[in-house]
């Protein structure tokens, strides 16, 4: 396989600055109160972006398909009555854990709906735009929530109601086979996300050459997935922003040394976080918890990460954790 095309560097880098704004996005839309998310909500992306220094380039033009409610919106019916009363519903509230932290599918879908994103009130710049003639467009979207879709249908993977996001997938499948734009470059140009570890989990083969939104590389080939043609999107970080760190020092004002909380018995891959609790445990300064994630969780994490100099991100049962993304954005 050779070097990935200019074409396919741009389109990348695209979705990547307009996966930077969206963080900003997800905060504005969910303290609203509104039931349904507002044409100037949806682009209020400002206070990211305005620290980006101005594109060189024209925006990206994005075609996205026109897919039934039940491929997106429709399996949010269960939180929020909007969901498909024909308004493009607000995220819920209520929708936490891991539908929040992989809801990235939902914020590129709502960046498009009033014709792009990215760039800001005011700001006369976009970082892509949407085009509703496929003949302009430079990129193609499917908005498929394929991570809700994993969460939604069934409790595990070997429950008979996965069946329902198997058959999604195939319907996917033979909506693109049948578009002349997906023939005309096997997918290449077709920006899909699959940010959960297992989600489109029954037909990721058929998807290998387009644009994947992912969180990691921890659970695809390398046939799949790679840094040469696809995104590395943050989870949508779950703990809030710290804004009052003004202690004369910031440092020496933390008493934990090491901090730590989350699940600590995982699958194969989480070794290292067993090993981690028998090294640390009863260490001085050192707070390495097993929690599950709740509100009450979230509270006390978010407690225990502002109070500690440093915060510990083991792998569990893939490479990336929400942790990380939390500690980087959100001035932990």
């Amino acid at each position: 396989m050779g070097a990935p095309s200019s074409r396919a560097v741009a389109l990348g880098a695209a979705f990547l600055l307009l996966l930077v704004a969206l963080p900003s996005a997800f905060l504005y839309l969910t303290s609203s109160a509104a039931p349904a998310a507002s044409r100037a909500a949806l682009l209020n992306l400002k206070p990211f972006s305005a620290r980006c220094p101005p594109a060189a380039a024209p925006p990206l033009r994005v075609f996205m398909y026109d897919l039934p409610p039940r491929f997106h919106v429709a399996m949010m019916a269960a939180n929020g009555p909007n969901a498909t009363a024909g308004l493009f519903p607000a995220w819920p509230p209520s929708a936490g854990g891991i539908r929040r932290q992989h809801s990235v599918e939902y914020w590129m879908m709502a960046s498009l709906q009033d014709g792009g994103g990215g760039g800001g009130a005011g700001s006369g710049r976009r970082e892509a735009v949407r085009v509703r003639d496929p003949d302009t467009a430079e990129a193609f979207f499917v908005p498929f929530f394929s991570s809700l879709s994993f969460d939604v249908h069934g409790r595990n993977m070997t429950d008979p109601d996965t069946e329902a996001d198997r058959l999604l997938q195939v319907e996917l499948m033979e909506i693109l086979w049948k578009s002349k734009y997906w023939q005309r470059s096997a997918g290449r140009d077709h920006v899909i996300p699959m940010h959960h570890p297992n989600a489109f989990r029954f037909l990721r083969n058929m998807v290998n050459a387009s644009i994947l939104i992912v969180a990691d590389f921890g659970r695809y080939t390398k046939e799949l997935a790679s840094l040469r043609k696809d995104v590395v999107a943050p989870y949508v970080h779950v703990v809030g922003s710290f804004v009052d760190d003004d202690a004369p020092d910031p440092f020496e004002a933390r008493h934990t040394l090491l901090f730590f909380r989350g699940r600590t018995v995982r699958k194969d891959e989480g070794k290292i976080r067993a090993k981690l609790a028998k090294i640390l445990k009863g260490k001085d300064g050192v707070r390495f918890e097993n929690s599950f994630a709740t509100g009450d969780g979230f509270k006390i994490s978010t407690e225990g990460m502002r109070s500690s100099k440093f915060c510990l991100h083991p792998a569990g049962d893939t490479p990336a954790s929400c942790r990380l993304f939390d500690a980087i954005l959100k001035k932990l």
